[in-house]
Parts: C-alpha cells; structure tokens; sequence
C-alpha cells in the first residue's frame, strides 16, 4: 500500500515546495477577521438564516425598505451556516483552507517552468500581494474559481468542469465577468499565435479557451437565471458599471497610488512579465495585458491580474536543463512528510486564539451611546461608512447605519453628502440639515467634530482618544464626564 501510494505521489522537491506554498496561504487566511465589507456579508448571512433571501435593505434608515440584490448571497449564505454551527472559529477556519487551495493553484500555474528556483522567487510577490489582497471578503471565493479556471484553460482537467465553476462564481461575487474576458482574450492570443506561425486561424476554431469560456459561460447563465434573484444577478455587473460617479469616489476602484509594499510587488511582477512576454506566445500574452491595464485602473483587479500573470511568467522567464523538479532523496521525503502533516494541522492550530481584530471600530462609543438613549438602532446618528458595517453585524436588521461601504446601493446624493463631511467641504451643514441627525459619532480629530462644535449647536456627549459622540444641544443628555462622581 505505501508503495502505491508512494508512486502515485512521489515526494519531489517540487511537492515539498508546493506544500510549503500552500502553508504560507493557510497563513495569510488565518488572520483575525475583522474586514468592514465581511461584517456586512456575515449579517447579511444570518438575517438569511432567519428570515430567507435578503431582497430589502434593511441595514440603513436612509436605504431602508429599497429593493437589493446581494450579489454574494452565496458567499453570505456559506458565511451565515458557517457561523450558525461554528462562529468565528470556524469562519476562521474557512478562509484559512481557502486562501490554502489558492496558493496551491497558483503554485499550479507555474508548472510549466521546470526550474524550481524561477518558480520559487515568483512565487514571493504573488504570496505578499496576497497578504493584503486575500482577504475575508467573497473575492477570496472568486480568485479559486479564477484560478482553477486558469489551471483548465492551461490544460489540467476537463472543461466541462467550468460549468460549476461559473454557476458558483457569480452567486458568490460581481467579478464572474473578468473570467470570460480573460479567456477570450487567450483564444484570441492563440488565433494570432497560429496566424503567426502561418496556420489557419478559421478551420478548428473550438479550441481548449473556446471550450472553456463556452462551458464557463453555460454554468454563469444557468445560475444567472436559476437563482433567489432572478436575471436581475445577471445584469447586476451592468447596473454596477453604470454607477461610475459613484464608483470614482471608493478607493479600491481607483488607480493605486503604489505606495504601499503589496502594491510594488504587483508592479514587481508587471517587470518580470514584460520580460517574461519576449518568449511567451500571444495566447499568454493578451490575457495578461489586459489585466495589467484593468489592475492599474482600478486597485481592485490587482489580485486577479497577478493570477493572470502566472502563465505568461511562467513560460516565459529561462528554464535551465536539466530539471530540477524530479529531484528525490530521504531528506525530500522527510520534508514532504512534514510538511504534509502540517497542511492538515496547520488550518486548526492558526486559528485559536481571538478571532476578531475590532480595534478600529468604535465599539466603547457606541455601547456608550446606548447608555445615553443614544442608540443607533434608536436614533439617526452620521458615522463613516465602515463604522456603518460593524453596525450592521451589531444592530442586524434594525437600520441602525446612516450608511456603509455598499456604495453599489446608496445613491448619489448620499454618498456626495458623506463625502462632503468627511473632507470638512462647504456644504457640510446642508448635509446635516439634510438627514437631521440626533447625534454624530466621528473620528476625535476629523475635522467636522470641530465645525460642528464651532456652530454651538452641537456639544460633547462622551469621548475617548479615538472617537467623540456629539449631540444637538436639545438632547437631554449628561455630560459623559458626570458619570466619573
């Protein structure tokens, strides 16, 4: 039996370091929860468990009541089962294998470098932009799928196999679009590979990328129609496309300034595929090009074009002969051993401990404000858009946020009267005039405490170093200072 199985999987060295690959992702997974956009997709999970299919916004009072389509349902619905049979330890858990399996594929797709060494270093950008990029959010789920997509249209497994791929993938994220992009791109690629080479590009038209994007797209439609929504999933990537004065305004949608270290290691891996691409084929070569042009648009394709790189690097950069790939000996085994037995521990023991990070929310403030009879859930109250997610996981269906980071939902006049009051502009006051707050709860050293308090309409009602909860002066609340004596 050992023999057997030895056979089937040899311990190389290119299994040692791919073990070690997926390790570093079970790591990068395992970080404390605590991502704004997944407190919405969790709360959104467990009103699913109660109550059926979200079709309402019932999260904020200046949404409340309008119709919706959770593009992640899915991705909510796992999180809200998750939740229900193991809370924060086992969603924990969940995003540690998942972010695994991605590693594990993106090891995968650069498998067609036979130097282990090549494999190895480019492998380091991928991993670190996915130290940021890998988070909690549904994306997660979308970036396997992207993934084993790419592992097929490379030419591991059967095409046909991307009908559940494209049924999963646009029940759990918007993003199921770039996936027939990406492949269209690579037919076309190939369709100039073989006019350079001088063959025909009309007779066998229905090649592996064809193949895949047909079977790829059968699966979006069947669940684009066979869904809680409707078409209305569907066309949902559309509607959001035709938000762009609203989409200009949230970060992840804009251009990357590059200042932050994840972000040049993006650019890292952009060099090395310019390089890459003087010995790689078109079909790699478009595909990725048009992703490098999407990623530096918008942040938020960054970890999408850095999967879509992989083959293109890794065709591309020198392959030394012989191989090293093969290499065995008892030291291999003994580390393939080891290794293997910490893939299927490591996910368990990563994951004690305390498994939120909140230290950014102001979770002291508003707990104070409920023993001010100054409730969000009670009471219109103006806050930043993340303090509206940690208010919907806490609040639930009660409509205690003014608004939250699902600027795909709010309209526009919304979003420019927050950020009229988060940069201090002019029409700061007719945005308050507008929703009538009772209270505002804001950043201690954001400069609207400041002009709200300088119009002595406003006072103090509790405050700590971070955050300052002010309230209209025909409040009648005491001064949170009164309840020192």
């Amino acid at each position: 039996m050992t023999d057997a199985s030895s056979a089937r999987c040899p311990a190389t060295l290119e299994r040692v370091l791919g073990l070690a690959v997926v390790l570093v992702g079970i790591g990068i997974g395992a970080q404390k929860l605590g991502d704004n956009s997944f407190l919405t997709h969790l709360a959104t999970g467990r009103l699913m468990l109660e109550d059926g299919i979200v079709r309402e916004d019932v999260f904020t009072w200046t949404s409340g009541g309008e119709s919706v389509v959770v593009q992640s349902w899915l991705a909510s619905l796992i999180y809200g089962v998750v939740d229900e049979i193991a809370g924060f330890h086992g969603l924990r858990l969940l995003m540690a294998i998942t972010a695994g399996v991605l590693a594990g594929l993106a090891w995968v797709l650069t498998e067609r470098n036979s130097s282990l060494v090549m494999r190895s270093a480019v492998m380091i950008p991928t991993l670190w932009i996915g130290l940021r990029a890998w988070t909690e959010r549904p994306l997660l789920i979308a970036l396997v799928l992207l993934a084993v997509m790419l592992v097929v249209a490379e030419g591991r497994g059967n095409p046909r196999s991307l009908v559940v791929a494209g049924a999963l993938w646009i029940s759990v994220h918007g993003s199921w679009p770039l996936g027939l992009v990406v492949l269209g791109a690579r037919w076309f690629g190939g369709r100039v590979d073989r006019a350079v080479a001088g063959e025909s590009v009309v007779a066998d038209w229905r090649d592996r990328d064809a193949e895949s994007a047909i079977w790829l797209g059968v699966g979006v439609l069947l669940a684009g129609v066979a869904n809680p929504y409707g078409p209305k999933l569907l066309f949902f990537p559309l509607d959001l496309l035709g938000r762009q004065d609203t989409l200009r305004h949230i970060a992840e949608w804009q251009a990357s300034s590059f200042e932050s270290t994840w972000t040049r290691a993006f650019l890292l891996l952009i060099v090395v595929a310019v390089i890459a691409a003087r010995r790689a084929g078109w079909q790699r070569i478009v595909p990725a090009l048009v992703m490098i042009v999407l990623a530096l648009l918008s942040a938020r394709n960054i970890p999408v074009a850095a999967l879509v790189m992989l083959p293109l690097i890794a065709y591309g950069l020198p392959q030394p002969r012989p191989s090293d790939r093969t290499y065995t000996s008892s030291a291999v085994h003994l580390a393939a051993t080891a290794l293997g037995a910490l893939v299927a521990v490591l996910p368990i023991v990563a994951v004690r401990g305390h498994h939120v990070d909140m230290k950014r929310y102001p979770i002291d403030a508003v707990t104070a404000m409920e023993d001010l009879d100054l409730s969000p859930a009670a009471v219109p109250v103006i806050h930043q858009d993340f303090v509206g997610n940690y208010l919907d996981i806490r609040y639930g269906d009660a409509g205690a946020a003014w608004i939250d980071d699902r600027f795909e939902l709010h309209d526009a006049e919304l979003v420019d009267g927050y950020l009229a009051l988060l940069n201090g502009e002019p029409s700061w006051t007719d945005v308050l005039d507008r929703y009538d707050p009772t209270a505002i709860l804001w950043p201690r050293e954001r400069v609207l405490v400041e002009l709200a308090l300088g119009t002595g309409e406003w006072r103090v009602a509790w405050q700590d170093d971070d955050w300052t909860v002010l309230c209209a002066l025909d409040v009648p609340v005491a001064p949170f200072w009164m309840d020192r004596f």
